[in-house]
């Protein structure tokens, strides 16, 4: 069945890709991962250990968004431009990093917000969860190259 990754949020996708034999999963997340970079993006957030967030341990006090699911809310790919902001590397005061990562959050849908603190926490555990073959094999590094993360 062909799906259309334009009308699916990031958080749709891995759930999508949880469906999937476990045999399939690391094929789909490659093929899915070259159609949607921002995917690779937030891979790389997650598992290459020279990226360090330069935010406050654990999740900040934020308002979820509150509006009906599935109405406009895939906004993540586009506020991933943002991300910039939230490394050391930035010329922000720590408030103001602090300030537009929590804007950030109110602004995404409550799976997209979620999606984010576990990048930033380095623990996606949406995709731990979907594919089993991450906890083993990307940590070794092989699966980073496969993905084009390095």
């Amino acid at each position: 069945m062909a799906i259309d990754l334009d009308k699916m949020t990031l958080p749709e996708i891995f759930q999508h890709i949880s469906e999937l034999p476990v045999a399939k999963r690391p094929i789909a997340l490659k093929a899915i991962g070259n159609l949607t970079p921002q995917l690779k993006v937030l891979l790389k957030y997650t598992y290459r250990k020279d990226i360090k967030f330069d935010l406050p341990e654990g999740n900040p006090p934020y308002r979820e968004m509150e509006t009906p699911e599935n109405m406009g809310h895939n906004r993540l790919p586009r506020e991933m431009r943002k991300f910039e902001y939230f490394f050391a590397s930035s010329n922000l005061t720590a408030i103001r990093r602090e300030r537009i990562f929590i804007d950030l959050l109110e602004g995404l849908s409550p799976d997209e917000a979620k999606l984010v603190l576990m990048v930033k926490n380095k623990k996606l555990t949406l995709l731990l969860k979907c594919c089993d073959f991450f906890s083993t094999v990307i940590l070794n590094g092989e699966q980073l190259i496969l993905l084009g993360l390095r």
